[in-house]
């Protein structure tokens, strides 16, 4: 494909719109994070959300929902759909705090994981029932 010349496939897909990740439902959600489905907290961080098809199964429990990703045109997809977006290491400068951060299937691709989870860590609300965070 003459596009794969200048652009990762991630990017590729979501410039057509394809490439959509299925990890889990909203009733799958639910039973992971141990909630009801009316639960309602703060903040969620969804790091490298794509284009945002698994944070859509994640937002209705949240007043705010933050999102990076280093794709341009998923970045447009997570934009579209209302997503707040953060640059990559914005999310972690200790500006804002979350309730729930999600790593979907992105340990494996980073340089340095262990930062990412002391990252995480340290970026999750301290002292409340809601200290959460989905890897």
């Amino acid at each position: 494909m003459v596009l794969s010349m200048f652009m990762t496939n991630t990017s590729i897909n979501g410039l057509i719109g394809r490439g959509s990740m299925f990890v889990f439902s909203s009733v799958q959600f639910h039973k992971l994070m141990h909630i009801p489905s009316d639960w309602k907290t703060g903040k969620l961080l969804d790091l490298g959300a794509g284009d945002g098809m698994v944070t859509k199964c994640m937002d209705c429990h949240f007043d705010e929902v933050f999102a990076t990703e280093m794709s341009s045109p998923m970045r447009w997809r997570l934009e579209k759909q209302g997503y707040k977006l953060l640059g990559i290491d914005e999310w972690s400068d200790g500006s804002k705090l979350y309730d729930v951060v999600s790593c979907l299937n992105l340990l494996d691709r980073c340089d340095k994981p262990l930062s990412l989870l002391q990252d995480i860590k340290k970026s999750l609300v301290p002292e409340t029932g809601d200290r959460k965070s989905v890897v």
